[in-house]
């Protein structure tokens, strides 16, 4: 019962401030956020729809004029290649240098 009670205090609340901030600049900015959140959600669908429809038209291609096996060769030669690239090696340290040890060895090299 006592959440019933909060929840309608809450609601109470809020109509009140809507009332008190009708047409107001808070009011207007917080519309005007969700709005902006409703386009973006609306384009990313759209884009997602438009990826998915490209990606069925590129299968379709592939299939019918029977680039599969080639299509599958070139993934293969890529893999091979991304795995033949080595890491960058980067030297560890075994603890953090003092700023003044740092400065030091800089002017030395210089």
């Amino acid at each position: 019962m006592a959440k019933i009670e909060r929840l309608t205090k809450r609601v109470k609340e809020m109509e009140n401030w809507i009332d008190e901030n009708e047409g107001g600049p808070t009011l207007n900015n917080f519309n005007y956020l969700l709005d902006m959140l409703r386009n973006a959600s609306q384009q990313a669908m759209n884009m997602e729809r438009n990826f998915n429809m490209q990606r069925e038209l590129l299968s379709e291609f592939i299939t019918e004029k029977e680039l599969m096996d080639d299509y599958n060769e070139f993934i293969r030669e890529k893999d091979n290649a991304v795995q033949k690239q080595q890491t960058e090696e980067v030297s560890v340290q075994e603890e953090a240098e003092g700023s003044e040890e740092t400065i030091d060895e800089a002017q030395e090299e210089e």
